[in-house]
């Protein structure tokens, strides 16, 4: 039987670069790479799609908001870590890619946006509300966002309960079973993340920052609590995530080390 999702593939775009020890109270010093993860999915007939883009050389701008971004969160990039780029030394020309998932919209999942013009890009409902309101706190940059953006967004409502995903609501993308568009509230209100039957796979963007620092949740100092939309319903995304992974689901959350993403996906593909 032939399988409806036929490849994932994973890219990191870019990182931020942050001191452990700024960010979880009684954890050794030491510096961390945050990658911004990029998931390529190859559908049998709705071709390829993008699960977020990473990083953008805009992230460089002189503006306030970018120098205090950066400053923060020490971003490296070169041109060629850039998902389009990546993509054309794969032999897949922009063209191909038919829709683009972002989770939401802060700039380390939004910046590749851009450089697929003939994208349908989908997010949730509830994130949708956040990117009208754009508060300080969303961290929404609209600047780095294709122009003509709310063209060609389709809005999902997550309001169903499906028997293929039952822990939380969730909506089915195509109507064929193969990807169901969740919600997780916590770092961003809204946030969409992504499961995919057929891999027993559940990509969480950034309901967490690494599966292996899911145990440190309550240690997250005063700071970094703040950056979070929600404190407490990012407690309630985590305590969800161990639920799946209790239940044998792979959970994978975009800032996971490279290494641990790229050997969940082979074994998936093997």
């Amino acid at each position: 039987m032939s399988k409806t999702i036929e490849k994932i593939d994973y890219f990191s775009c870019g990182y931020c670069t942050n001191d452990m020890q700024k960010i979880f109270k009684g954890v050794c010093s030491g510096k961390r790479n945050f990658h911004a993860g990029v998931f390529l999915i190859k559908h049998k007939t709705r071709g390829y799609i993008l699960y977020d883009t990473g990083y953008s050389m805009k992230i460089f701008e002189n503006k306030l908001k970018y120098k205090i971004y950066t400053g923060l969160n020490p971003v490296t990039l070169k041109k060629e870590d850039i998902i389009n780029e990546q993509l054309k030394k794969e032999g897949i020309g922009t063209e191909k890619i038919n829709y683009i998932i972002l989770s939401h919209l802060h700039p380390d999942h939004i910046g590749g946006a851009e450089f697929f013009p003939d994208a349908q890009i989908i997010i949730t409902d509830e994130y949708f509300q956040e990117y009208k309101k754009s508060s300080f706190k969303s961290l929404i940059f609209k600047e780095i966002l294709p122009e003509n953006f709310e063209e060609r967004l389709k809005i999902i409502e997550i309001n169903s309960h499906n028997s293929a995903f039952p822990y939380i609501k969730s909506h089915d993308l195509f109507n064929d079973g193969s990807l169901f568009l969740s919600r997780i509230d916590g770092h961003a209100k809204g946030q969409g993340c992504l499961f995919i039957p057929e891999k027993n796979l559940f990509l969480a963007a950034d309901v967490c920052w690494g599966i292996d620092l899911l145990e440190l949740t309550d240690k997250i100092k005063f700071i970094p609590r703040l950056i979070q939309n929600n404190f407490s319903e990012y407690k309630k995304g985590v305590e969800i995530l161990k639920k799946l992974m209790k239940n044998n689901i792979d959970v994978i959350v975009s800032h996971d080390m490279p290494e641990r993403i790229r050997g969940i996906l082979n074994e998936k593909d093997s």
